[in-house]
């Protein structure tokens, strides 16, 4: 018999897709229309490029201090603080007229975007069933990249007609009004069925805590090693396509609006198909992890040789766009749905905040280290890089998969 997602875990994943979307659309906002901004503020990428790398920094170490503190009280009042936050932050950048109260400005809002994803991560265990988890996983991740195809592709031509800084001021109004929607139907939404969980809400503690077994920490610090991984490709490939296929193939910097919608199109249909992986055939979710990482590996390959045979553009934009899927499969596996496994803890915001901090390790790493092997040793040497990665995080998940069942049988799953 199938299971039945019920309607109130279809309202829960309804608004905590609603925040995930106001996340992204407060966030890369500022990035989608950086060489706007250059133009207007007469500064150079390098310059402007200190406000999106500190928001990251502060993003990534927030994590870390959001998951602990979002394991101390209700996640629905942390949801609500972070997207009043980031909408504020929005709204101040229409006041900024320097680099620097810019930077100062958007590392505030990294501190609150990181407030959003391990309260939404710890909801989603405590008052979904498994399965209803998992549709809710995938649900939520769509919103980021609905966002992103929302920003790529409205900005160019609101820009024509308004200003940047009017565009976040439309961003923030569209944070502001999730975020009340949030506020007052969010009671009505987490009702737990449980009557134990109840009595624990009401206590202001929704999880039951029962310590996890010490060899858990062997596979955490191999997952965590994989998310590194994973984020050195996602953000790396993300990052440096478009110069890549306009450096290879001669194509135009506007096409770079293109491949991000792509890209983001391809992620939608990936998260599907991951999650469809990982409940039928590879329930292991550490072991998905490392099939997903090993079609990484072979689309890396296939744009090897595609490079030296040199292909066409729209071969390299597919198997780029894949790669890039591949990854976003992975951080559903290791990001989304390991964190829920310790449930039992009471601690599924802090173990999310610290796994989703990997990711912008992985990321800060990319964004350089394939710039330097790109201008030293050509595309096809970094393009080999991304074969290595694919495969060392094959190696580092199937490392981990057997610890990973052992804990999920003797702890997670009684």
């Amino acid at each position: 018999m199938e299971n039945i997602i019920t309607k109130r875990a279809k309202n829960i994943t309804l608004m905590c897709t609603l925040v995930y979307f106001a996340s992204y659309l407060t966030r890369i906002n500022f990035a989608v229309m950086m060489v706007k901004i250059c133009a207007d503020m007469n500064a150079l990428k390098t310059e402007l490029a200190v406000v999106v790398t500190g928001l990251t920094i502060v993003y990534g170490v927030g994590q870390v201090i959001s998951g602990v503190i979002g394991d101390k009280i209700k996640p629905q009042y942390m949801l609500t603080s972070g997207l009043s936050l980031a909408a504020a932050c929005n709204i101040a950048m229409f006041f900024c007229s320097t680099i620097p109260a810019m930077t100062v400005v958007w590392c505030i809002n990294g501190f609150a975007q990181s407030m959003l994803w391990p309260p939404i991560v710890r909801i989603m265990s405590t008052y979904l069933a498994d399965h209803e988890y998992s549709y809710a996983a995938v649900r939520v991740s769509w919103g980021s990249s609905i966002a992103t195809i929302l920003l790529y592709t409205c900005c160019p031509l609101l820009l024509k007609v308004m200003d940047w800084k009017t565009i976040m001021l439309l961003c923030a109004a569209v944070c502001v009004a999730i975020m009340i929607a949030w506020t007052l139907l969010n009671p009505k939404f987490l009702i737990s069925a449980n009557a134990s969980t109840k009595s624990n809400e009401q206590n202001g503690d929704l999880q039951a805590t029962v310590p996890v077994p010490k060899f858990v920490y062997l596979p955490i610090a191999l997952i965590m090693l994989g998310i590194i991984l994973q984020g050195t490709l996602r953000d790396g490939v993300t990052n440096w396509m478009p110069s890549y296929l306009c450096e290879t193939f001669g194509l135009p910097e506007e096409e770079s609006i293109i491949s991000t919608v792509i890209q983001a199109v391809f992620s939608i249909l990936s998260f599907w198909c991951f999650d469809f992986l990982h409940r039928k055939v590879f329930k292991n979710e550490v072991m998905c992890a490392s099939v997903i990482f090993g079609g990484s590996a072979l689309c890396s390959a296939a744009l090897y040789f595609a490079n030296i045979l040199s292909a066409s553009a729209a071969v390299s934009l597919v198997l780029m766009a894949v790669i890039i899927a591949c990854m976003h499969g992975v951080n559903l596996m290791l990001i989304s749905v390991v964190p829920k496994r310790f449930l039992r803890s009471g601690k599924v915001a802090t173990y999310s905040g610290i796994l989703n901090a990997c990711t912008y390790i992985g990321a800060s790493v990319a964004t350089y280290g394939f710039a330097a092997i790109a201008e030293n040793y050509g595309w096809n040497m970094t393009i080999l890089t991304w074969i290595i990665i694919s495969a060392a995080g094959i190696a580092v998940c199937l490392a981990a998969a057997p610890l990973w069942k052992k804990f999920r049988k003797e702890y997670a799953d009684k």
